[in-house]
């Protein structure tokens, strides 16, 4: 089975951000789907499928609301931990780091209106629904610092260089002429980067010295320090209809408008400033900071239907079409550098203009199918599998079709179909009825798509306040992944393909953690 380099999504290198580019990151970012829902789904690891009967299960399976035969407003709040411990090997050793982010936030706000048609028998009762629903939570931290001794990242710029003319470095419009990405034009501005040996093609770092060899390299100690803060999500506004046959067949449909908000905000930074270090070019620190924001909605159609052929037995499908987005993306990039007064190279500090690029995202379709047993009042258990095809993820401008081979993320697009493939979610959930008032929950979520593999196990309570309004609390853990990742690229690669210039990794494990509390009133 092929498998999706999920790292690419979680955490970008800095080099790959330097060039502001949108690429298979970007997209699959916006095609991924982790419901939050409300406490009681969340609790039940969303497996929802063939229950219906929830408002934070909207999102899930439009024939949701299908099952009221009341009036009924929920609201949601809830915080998230995310958690990361670096350890970042270097040629100095192991370092090891902490970082995370708390965040509190409303992921549901949901509505249903019923409407009996006082019939028995046919058409039994019309529904009227809305939902807000987070699908997607970006909101996660990763740093750590190190000392180093074998590359930086502006040896890493300068063999990127190596063949452009410097003319392009400095032109007036070297921004938007696309010879250069901007962290490369920055650092040659800030003298982080400069002509090697007068040559106006071949460049050397603030961080390499020049061997007796005629070789160059760090030789001297960096310390370097890498810190990047991502907010946002999706939240899924759904509009929803829902029709009740006999109270066994139950229909739904959702016009959905999922809204995006992304926030990219990394800091990079490599210091000198360690004794016995001699760089020749007097060179002390150097500081880079790449900030993005994206914002853009894409819109969908969701159809469901929930069928009870035996009374203890539920069935249900849900299919969401595949959604385009219509996204944009604003970044700015500075970086700023410092030396010792002893060379001709001073302290310096540049900044990009504010660029931007709207681009188009076609997510795809999403199949769920549902069975749930019902114990009559004691309890339930239910399970549901949801397929996605991740390969059929699509970029383009906004002067071409997805397909257009003059579209300008058609070789994007190779790379997705050639890289990304299907995704297969499990979930399972089950409901206890301890008491008449006081209700016990738990369930386990797997997305098999990749490695490190997502896994979630949650579990919950409900309590019964009256016979109108109730609360829900809900915990949800996932499980521990591990991942590599470097702050740029290896470099300096040797006639056999070989890097003499290898860059520290930094092992990331993540944890986190949703803690719901979820309100709902009949009327």
């Amino acid at each position: 089975m092929k498998k999706i380099c999920l790292m690419a999504i979680v955490l970008l290198s800095v080099s790959t951000l330097s060039a502001g580019a949108q690429g298979m990151e970007d997209a699959l970012r916006y095609s991924q789907q982790f419901y939050v829902g409300s406490a009681r789904t969340m609790a039940m690891g969303n497996a929802f499928t063939a229950l219906g009967g929830d408002l934070g299960a909207v999102a899930i399976n439009p024939a949701s609301t299908a099952l009221y035969n009341c009036c009924e407003f929920a609201i949601t709040g809830g915080l998230q931990w995310d958690k990361n411990k670096a350890t970042f090997a270097t040629t100095e050793g192991d370092y090891y780091q902490k970082a995370g982010r708390t965040v509190f936030s409303v992921p549901n706000i949901s509505m249903v209106f019923s409407l009996p048609t006082g019939r028995e028998r046919g058409l039994v009762g019309y529904t009227f629904g809305f939902g807000f629903n987070k699908v997607a939570n970006f909101n996660t931290r990763v740093a750590f610092r190190g000392e180093d001794s074998d590359s930086s990242l502006l040896g890493n710029i300068a063999a990127n260089l190596e063949g452009l003319d410097n003319t392009y470095l400095t032109d007036e419009n070297a921004f938007y002429d696309g010879y250069a990405n901007n962290q490369e034009i920055l650092a040659y501005d800030t003298y982080l980067v400069n002509p090697y040996h007068s040559t106006p093609d071949s460049y050397i770092g603030a961080t390499e010295n020049e061997w007796a060899s005629g070789g160059l390299g760090v030789d001297c100690i960096l310390d370097k320090s890498y810190d990047r803060i991502q907010k946002g999500g999706i939240y899924d506004m759904s509009f929803n209809f829902g029709l009740n046959f006999s109270d066994r067949l139950y229909l739904g449909a959702n016009l959905n408008v999922n809204l995006v908000d992304f926030t990219d905000d990394l800091l990079y930074t490599e210091n000198g400033a360690v004794a016995g270090n001699f760089f020749d070019s007097g060179f002390k620190s150097m500081k880079y900071n790449y900030y993005q924001e994206t914002s853009g909605a894409g819109l969908n159609l969701q159809l469901g239907a929930i069928w009870v052929p035996l009374n203890f037995l539920r069935l249900g499908v849900s299919y969401t079409t595949p959604t385009v987005y219509n996204l944009t993306d604003r970044w700015s990039e500075y970086m700023a550098s410092g030396f010792d007064g002893t060379t001709r190279y001073k302290s310096a500090e540049s900044e990009s203009p504010v660029m931007s690029c709207e681009y188009r995202v076609k997510a795809p379709g999403r199949l769920s199918l549902g069975a749930a047993v019902v114990l009559g009042r004691t309890g339930l258990i239910s399970f549901d599998y949801e397929r996605v095809n991740y390969g059929k993820v699509r970029m383009a401008d906004n002067y071409s079709d997805f397909g257009d081979s003059v579209n300008s993320f058609y070789d994007v697009n190779k790379d997705i179909a050639t890289l990304c493939g299907k995704s297969n979610i499990f979930r399972v959930g089950a409901e206890w009825n301890v008491l008449n008032w006081l209700t016990l929950r738990g369930g386990f979520t797997s997305h098999v798509f990749n490695t490190p593999q997502y896994r979630f196990v949650s579990c919950g309570t409900g309590i019964r306040m009256s016979e109108r309004s109730s609360l829900d609390l809900a915990f949800r853990a996932r499980l521990k992944d591990t991942y590599d990742m470097t702050p740029y690229d290896d470099y300096g690669f040797n006639d056999a393909g070989v890097a003499q210039c290898l860059a520290p990794v930094a092992t990331i494990e993540n944890n986190a953690y949703d803690l719901l509390l979820t309100y709902r009133v009949k009327f």
